[in-house]
């Protein structure tokens, strides 16, 4: 039996056992080799009825919709896609439903004796259907399977699958080296005056983060930076601290609408080593002298550009609570503790601002705003670098470093404000 005709007979044995063509139905026997007897009858029957029929009545088999069922063993796609359609209504003319019966019978015949399929249809457009005139081009042979496949067996074989479950990976670790030198020279004869100095700063922010991209963020940033320098004139002390910074913030954010997050933040520093004013032996402060944490309840707002150039975040924290240790003695009075006391806690409200602008391409100004208040003393912090990449590596730093503090004695006429400033050259590295 060729393949033409054994697609015929199984499509128009499909037809036939639709209600919509078949006006009757034989009872199935029920031993299965009388079903496949009768079964092989019928396309037998069917093969003898229309292999030199022809008929050119006007009436359903000369309606052009039955075109496929006749042609060459063709892929339709509207027959397909005509299964995935909602179910007709009852009130439908008879043709449309005959066009459904049709497309099930070729689906039918696609998904269990796809080899009978030798051509594919060309679509004319996007809404080409069943009843679209096609031009077929051949298909890739299907070779009949040496298998029954209507025989489903009891156990499927298993076999190592090579699978690569990649599982989403919600932390992320960025990492800043940078080591800046200056070095000034002045002769002893210089018609202005002056001195030699030299000095460096190294600073090392290490962060871990995770964000799951939906609603829970926590959020780890150690800041560690270190500075030393030089000067001849101060006779007390061959090396001062002129940057000296220990700093830890803890944040757990819970998402609350685009940009805001009810969070909660714990921000804790000190120094590494002691602090001293020039020709003057007096220690000022040192290593946990003081430690200060302040963890605070709040909202935090983030923001960040379509660019990516700007990014803010903002912690908003109408509950703060506040504690400072000093570990020397003689420095207790020095940072607003009772004589006698290592320890102080106090309430207040505090503002935590970070912010990050690339102005050009080579050129990004960063920055951090602190506010405190305990109602009686009022800390107003604002750090700001301005970064200018050389190259990969090379970079100059200009730190601007204002604050406010009407907690401590006023020296003079300069009040509570207090700046800090240095310009630097050196090795800077980014890992991300």
């Amino acid at each position: 039996m060729t393949p033409n005709r054994r697609f015929l007979s199984i499509v128009l044995s499909l037809l036939l056992a639709s209600p919509i063509i078949a006006q009757t139905k034989t009872p199935a026997p029920t031993a299965p080799s009388a079903i496949a007897k009768s079964y092989a009858d019928s396309v037998s029957a069917l093969i003898s009825r229309f292999s030199n029929w022809h008929y050119n009545e006007p009436d359903t088999l000369s309606n052009p919709y039955y075109f496929p069922l006749f042609t060459a063993p063709t892929y339709y796609g509207g027959a397909v896609k005509n299964q995935f359609s909602m179910p007709s209504e009852p009130s439908r003319l008879l043709t449309e439903l005959r066009m459904e019966a049709i497309s099930k019978a070729l689906a039918q015949t696609y998904s269990q004796s796809p080899w009978l399929v030798g051509k594919q249809q060309v679509e004319a457009s996007p809404k080409a259907s069943v009843e679209t005139p096609v031009v077929v081009l051949p298909k890739a042979d299907i070779s009949k399977p040496a298998t029954d496949v209507s025989v489903v067996p009891d156990e499927i074989p298993s076999a190592p699958l090579d699978i690569d479950i990649k599982k989403p990976n919600f932390w992320s670790f960025p990492l800043n080296f940078s080591f800046q030198l200056m070095q000034n020279y002045v002769s002893s004869n210089w018609y202005k005056g002056g001195e030699s100095n030299r000095s460096f700063l190294a600073s090392l922010v290490a962060q871990a983060n995770y964000d799951n991209k939906q609603k829970f963020i926590f959020n780890n940033k150690l800041e560690a930076k270190f500075g030393l320098q030089s000067s001849r004139s101060d006779t007390q002390h061959k090396y001062k601290t002129n940057y000296d910074l220990i700093r830890l913030t803890n944040e757990v954010g819970l998402r609350a609408s685009k940009h805001w997050y009810y969070s909660v933040m714990l921000q804790s520093w000190t120094q590494f080593s002691a602090g001293y004013k020039k020709n003057d032996p007096k220690v000022y402060s040192d290593f946990l002298s003081p430690f200060e944490s302040l963890l605070t309840f709040g909202m935090k707002y983030t923001f960040t550009s379509k660019n990516k150039k700007f990014t803010i975040n903002a912690n908003i924290s109408p509950l703060a609570c506040d504690f400072i240790y000093v570990s020397w003695p003689s420095l207790e009075t020095a940072f607003g503790l009772k004589e006698g006391h290592h320890t102080k806690f106090e309430v207040g409200s505090n503002i935590t601002a970070t912010y990050n602008w690339t102005i050009w391409k080579n050129i990004s100004w960063e920055g951090r705003i602190y506010y405190y208040t305990n109602y009686k003393r009022s800390i107003i912090e604002w750090e700001n670098t301005i970064n200018l990449k050389i190259n990969r590596f090379l970079s100059t730093q200009i730190f601007l470093y204002p604050r406010f503090d009407d907690g401590v004695p006023r020296v003079g006429d300069k009040g509570f404000f207090q700046f800090k400033e240095y310009l630097s050259v050196g090795f800077d590295m980014s890992f991300f």
